[in-house]
């Protein structure tokens, strides 16, 4: 993952030459690989025109057949009045042509915008080779992982293994920041890979015990069973899991203990997983006081677009921060 503070014109070019390699490392053809950075400029010139300034973030997605880009601009400028009128070719309120939003809705294979009056604006394009898109899949997951300012590696991380009822999903914070707390993610997201089928309390104890060595972490699990109705969590530390539907977000409990180093017996919880509901997951280094009623609509969109806009309202700035936001793509 790749984010650019755009904040002035001058940011504007240096997001797109990121852009324009990632493409390149990622096999994107010349036409391609235009069509993407075309995408990143236009994106990353409205946030200096209409967004007061914003983040680009870039990062890769990667299906059964081929991989592409997906690319969130995310800013807390004034919104959009009208977006119906702002995406036609033309129109302007930045003295420009007014043909940015609607080349990026042109050019990219899914594109979508969460915005309002007075609180900002979240763009997500998602542009794939060939302009083609890969079929849908069973999941719809969008997560950031972002490491603390002035360090390159991240102490949090997630994992997931889809089954036949839905998906477990595995949010570690590893303690503190850095390379130390990164290797005991790391090794979470390993050990993972190996008791991904077992019981709950069974992958949590051989967590606690590959995580000796480490710093340790705050882990939590989460087991979605859209078939049963049902999700099953263990916690331990401050990795914070909400499973949220129509009637709004349900917090799950954690324990108090450091996984690798103090954790008393794993407790495992039962909660009621409707067809619809959905999985939002994040380490300490965002706020946990955001509510679904704060965002109209925000829920039904992509989870790309849902967990860029939390990251935008709730990171922190001064830890490695982690969201996840799953669902299961209803047919």
């Amino acid at each position: 993952m790749q984010l650019f503070s755009i904040d002035d014109s001058s940011a504007v070019a240096p997001a797109r030459r990121g852009v324009n390699a990632l493409a390149v490392r990622l096999g994107f053809d010349a036409e391609d690989t235009g069509r993407v950075a075309l995408v990143a400029t236009e994106m990353s010139t409205n946030l200096v025109k209409h967004g007061e300034g914003g983040v680009l973030i870039a990062q890769t997605l990667s299906s059964a057949t081929s991989r592409g880009i997906e690319l969130l601009a995310l800013d807390k400028g004034p919104g959009i009045e009208d977006l119906a009128k702002s995406l036609r070719d033309g129109y302007s309120t930045g003295g420009s042509p007014g043909n940015g939003l609607g080349a990026i809705e042109r050019l990219s294979q899914h594109f979508e915008i969460y915005t309002r009056p007075g609180q900002g604006t979240a763009v997500l394009a998602q542009l794939w080779p060939q302009s083609r898109q890969p079929a849908p899949e069973p999941l719809e997951i969008g997560a950031l992982v972002v490491p603390k300012p002035g360090e390159t590696e991240c102490g949090d991380s997630w994992c997931y293994h889809e089954h036949s009822g839905g998906v477990l999903v595995l949010g570690i914070d590893g303690l503190g920041h850095g390379l130390a707390a990164a290797q005991a993610s790391a090794e979470a997201c390993r050990v993972f890979e190996t008791v991904k089928t077992q019981p709950l309390t069974v992958a949590m104890q051989a967590l606690h015990e590959a995580l000796r060595p480490t710093r340790g972490a705050a882990v939590t699990l989460v087991d979605m069973d859209w078939d049963q109705g049902r999700a099953t969590s263990i916690a331990v530390g401050n990795v914070i899991a909400a499973l949220v539907t129509p009637e709004g977000a349900k917090r799950i409990a954690s324990d108090n203990g450091i996984v690798g180093h103090v954790i008393s017996r794993p407790r495992e919880l039962e909660h009621s997983c409707p067809p619809g509901a959905l999985l939002v997951m994040h380490s300490d280094g965002l706020t946990a006081n955001w509510q679904p009623e704060r965002y109209p609509g925000l829920m039904q969109h992509h989870a790309a677009l849902i967990a860029g806009v939390l990251y935008r309202d709730c990171t922190r700035r001064r830890d490695d921060s982690m969201i996840i936001v799953v669902r299961r793509v209803l047919s």
